[in-house]
């Protein structure tokens, strides 16, 4: 085998690695998302389909693997064939199936309220941790006929009439969940052109397999 069949089988073999890591990642980050936001509209379909690309490419990735070790060139087609399918799958739910971030606030921040109608505290965690009180402002506790708690002030002090929290919980954590959606499109795109580069190497690597062949036969 010659050194740059060598470098490539290598290369391929790590790509291949590296995209099973991101498909089991896949399937741990969509699941944990599925168990904590359990209730939530805005995640359920996005993290189911993220949970069958990461099954998927975590086992084409394995069989990715095998098709390297082998030096196989049916099987490194193959497996370049089928990567690249499920990368135009990703690619599709990226653009068709994203996260909405804003309604996935908008539910965390109504159950929680919910929950604070029947047992105090439920807000206590969004409201100091984002500067904010009530759901849609501070005017929500009166209304609901309870008092306006410390963590509705800055440094939890009730005695400070200016610094009670004046915005709402749910634009609050809206706009930082937003902030979210700028890191997932990186991520995304980031393992999007870790594949393709994958099904590249494995095709540049069944090429010069075949070549090696053809050479043995003229020899």
């Amino acid at each position: 085998m010659s050194c740059g069949t060598k470098t490539l089988k290598i290369s391929s073999f790590i790509l291949d690695f590296l995209c099973c890591v991101f498909g089991a990642l896949s399937i741990a980050a969509c699941s944990y998302a599925l168990i904590v936001f359990s209730k939530s509209a805005a995640i359920r379909i996005p993290c189911i389909l993220g949970i069958v690309l990461g099954v998927l490419i975590f086992g084409s990735t394995i069989f990715g693997c095998i098709a390297a070790l082998r030096e196989s060139i049916r099987l490194s087609w193959i497996y370049a064939a089928i990567l690249l399918a499920l990368i135009m799958a990703q690619i599709t739910v990226i653009f068709a199936q994203p996260i909405n971030f804003e309604l996935l606030a908008n539910e965390t921040i109504s159950n929680a309220w919910q929950n604070q109608l029947f047992k105090n505290g439920s807000m206590t965690y969004y409201e100091i941790k984002y500067h904010c009180c009530g759901k849609t402002g501070p005017l929500n506790y009166p209304d609901s006929g309870m008092r306006i708690p410390a963590s509705c002030y800055l440094n939890q002090n009730s005695t400070i009439a200016p610094d009670l929290f004046t915005e709402g919980c749910n634009k609050r954590l809206a706009a930082a969940f937003v902030k979210g959606t700028s890191y997932e499109r990186i991520s995304d795109w980031t393992v999007v052109g870790i594949e393709l580069l994958t099904v590249i190497i494995s095709g540049l690597f069944a090429i010069t397999l075949q070549n090696a062949e053809r050479r043995r036969l003229y020899r």
